[in-house]
């Protein structure tokens, strides 16, 4: 091999050994990365905290009840009193669960009230009726009475009307039925048992009349006025009126005030109420669909828990624990039942939660596991490559030691021939 050939020889393998050095350095530099991030993820793993489930015992309480006659009640908290002036020892809750009549406000979704003209039945005061001494005539208002005149078309279109909102009336003698016109033009009825008993001063007088826009039906429910003779829809309107008393329903008159029944309950609404719904359908055209909600009321016993706090003196037999109670406003002394009682919601809860925490839990050691088998078959991968650098730099090196002596053979030889 000539002189230059072999230096050039030798100049490409150290190039090729300089790149394989290179190369190898990146290798290292990559296997230490990846030891860093495998690291990482080992320091992560030590800082999970593995859920811990929970234990029945930390639901557990003691819980002290009795029977008072009437209730069953149960004690929630006992605190102990210190130097009472009266010899109580404990101030006790305690609470039951009893049946409150209770008025109930609710929206009824698209209501599909329904307005027309209907009979309705007014009062009028005793002191607004009078009888003509010499006549026999009555008045209201200073209006004067007439019977009813069945062949009058106006009054007999007027009466059928209300008769079918008030059929009870057709059972009066027609004789008996009387009728006015007041001075806005509105025809009324009245019967003659009703006048005599508002001018002997023992009942006020009910009159009737034709009205339009009053409402008569929500839904397929028939509406009918509020009766404060009913004891059962008295007792519903005045509970509603009390809970309830800056309602449109509780500032309006009884008069105004209507009825109906669904599934076995009695609702009522006020009329402003019923009339906001019916003339707020889209449509026109179709009055009684996609109206806004009618705000109705209704008057139940709903299940509630009475709960006071008031001193007791408290027996506690050796071990510490209350076996009977007397509180401050009786003389009677009740004993005490003593059971264990586990919180099995707040049990379940706590387990549903620890569940879920280990689900997270051992997601996140295979997510860790994952990315730590991923990291090391990348590291095996490079110690791989690096050591195929090893051996492709040992073939570099043992090669360029075989051209290095034909250079120096070379240059003996050629030094020589001037010797």
């Amino acid at each position: 091999m000539g002189m230059a050939a072999s230096q050039a020889r030798y100049l490409g393998l150290t190039a090729r050994k300089t790149n394989v050095e290179y190369e190898g350095q990146q290798v290292n530099q990559a296997r230490t990365a990846l030891a860093n991030q495998s690291a990482n993820l080992f320091n992560q793993l030590l800082t999970l905290q593995v859920p811990t489930p929970p234990s029945t015992s930390d639901y557990t309480t003691l819980q002290y009840s009795y029977e008072d006659g009437t209730n069953a009640e149960t004690i929630t908290n006992m605190t102990q009193l210190v130097d009472d002036p009266d010899g109580y020892n404990y101030l006790v809750t305690h609470y039951h669960y009893s049946d409150i009549y209770t008025g109930v406000q609710s929206n009824k979704k698209n209501p599909q009230v329904v307005m027309d003209t209907a009979g309705v039945q007014g009062t009028v005061p005793q002191a607004s009726v009078t009888q003509d001494p010499g006549d026999g005539s009555y008045s209201i208002d200073g209006n004067q009475l007439s019977q009813y005149d069945p062949l009058n078309t106006e009054q007999k279109a007027n009466f059928d009307k209300i008769l079918q909102n008030y059929p009870d009336l057709a059972n009066e003698d027609i004789n008996d039925i009387y009728t006015y016109t007041d001075t806005d033009g509105l025809m009324h009825f009245a019967t003659k048992t009703d006048l005599d008993n508002a001018i002997a001063g023992t009942a006020d007088a009910n009159e009737y009349h034709v009205e339009s826009g009053i409402p008569t039906y929500v839904g397929n429910c028939e509406l009918s006025k509020y009766n404060p003779n009913d004891s059962t829809q008295k007792a519903a309107y005045e509970q509603i009126c009390k809970e309830f008393p800056d309602s449109d329903f509780a500032n309006s008159s009884a008069d105004d005030i209507y009825t109906w029944q669904y599934q076995g309950k009695t609702y009522f609404a006020c009329k402003s109420d019923l009339t906001n719904s019916a003339i707020s359908a889209l449509d026109p055209t179709r009055p009684t669909e996609n109206q806004s909600d009618l705000v109705q009321y209704n008057a139940q016993d709903i299940k509630t828990k009475v709960e006071r706090q008031e001193r007791a003196f408290v027996d506690m037999d050796e071990n510490g624990r209350p076996y009977s109670i007397r509180y401050e406003d009786s003389t009677a002394t009740y004993a005490l039942n003593t059971e264990t009682i586990t919180d099995e919601d707040a049990y379940n809860d706590a387990m549903n939660q620890y569940n879920y925490d280990m689900a997270l839990y051992e997601q996140e050691i295979q997510n860790i596991n994952a990315q730590t088998e991923q990291i090391q078959q990348q590291d095996r991968t490079l110690e791989l490559r690096l050591r195929q650098l090893d051996t492709e730099q040992e073939a570099l090196q043992t090669e360029m030691e075989a051209v290095k002596k034909v250079i120096d053979k070379n240059i003996e030889s050629t030094f020589k021939t001037f010797e």
